[in-house]
């Protein structure tokens, strides 16, 4: 793995964080995806013509992955509206990777050493830790559930993408549908839903839209990478972002002591970076 990838794959951790966080910054959650989801369309759809098809194997991937990829935006949206940054963050981007170990020990007979299961743990405790912080419990308890199922979409659409893009091979060609049909399917229920209600305002719109060009930057980073690296590295290099959101979320959000938050989600952190390694 090369310098140029690892480095690249960091800088979408960071990119990821920062997105979510300026999604998350905006009070109503539904006008923020919508505006995320205007910036992807327009992107995809300008870019789709110049970078051409993917090939034919990879479209049943393409497929499932926008289902997947719509699932995990409504309850990330979930996740954001009933609990802190700092806390549906890090539990979603941390459950996934242990759910992808344990599909390829069922899937794909596939085993976990020692060094496997010390990054679970690790990963399982920092969660608990950060399912516990102080607050109304069934409010907590609530927002824990939603974060949870952002993980279990994210660790789907991880694998699925994974062999979507290889058997693409090439990540642009891969990525400009995908983010084109996800994003346009999920302007559509936007419409259906809520008209011309959910019109934001010029402040919200900058911000709206900036979250969605970050996103689709990031993550064609992090398609990239796939196909030049193992799937598990760059999955766990990516999650460095869980650090970058206990930070945003302590000293940006003012949502709790600095220590109490970065503690568990450097276990987090670590535990995934353990895990992908193994």
């Amino acid at each position: 793995m090369s310098t140029s990838v690892v480095l690249a794959v960091l800088a979408a951790g960071l990119i990821h964080a920062v997105w979510n966080a300026l999604a998350k910054s905006l009070h109503d959650q539904f006008a923020s995806f919508a505006l995320l989801n205007i910036a992807s369309a327009l992107l995809s759809w300008l870019a789709w013509p110049f970078i051409g098809l993917a090939r034919s194997a990879a479209w049943p991937y393409l497929g499932v992955s926008v289902l997947c990829h719509v699932s995990y935006e409504l309850f990330l949206m979930g996740s954001y509206r009933r609990a802190d940054f700092s806390q549906s963050y890090p539990i979603a981007r941390g459950v996934a990777p242990v759910l992808v170990s344990f599909a390829g020990l069922v899937f794909a007979n596939e085993h976990l050493n020692a060094k496997g299961l010390c990054g679970v743990g690790a990963i399982v405790i920092g969660i608990v830790a950060l399912s516990l912080r102080r607050g109304d419990a069934s409010t907590r308890q609530r927002g824990v559930r939603w974060a949870l199922a952002t993980g279990v979409a994210i660790a789907t659409y991880t694998v699925v993408d994974g062999f979507g893009v290889r058997a693409s091979h090439d990540a642009l060609r891969y990525a400009a549908p995908l983010f084109a049909l996800q994003s346009t399917l999920w302007l559509i229920g936007v419409v259906a839903v809520r008209r011309r209600d959910w019109l934001p305002s010029r402040r919200q719109m900058t911000i709206g839209l900036t979250s969605g060009v970050l996103s689709i930057g990031g993550y064609v980073i992090v398609l990239w990478a796939q196909t030049r690296a193992p799937l598990g590295v760059v999955s766990a290099l990516r999650e460095t972002g869980v650090l970058w959101a206990a930070l945003i979320g302590a000293t940006i959000f003012h949502e709790g002591r600095l220590r109490r938050i970065l503690l568990p989600a450097v276990l987090v952190s670590v535990g995934i970076g353990v895990l992908g390694l193994s």
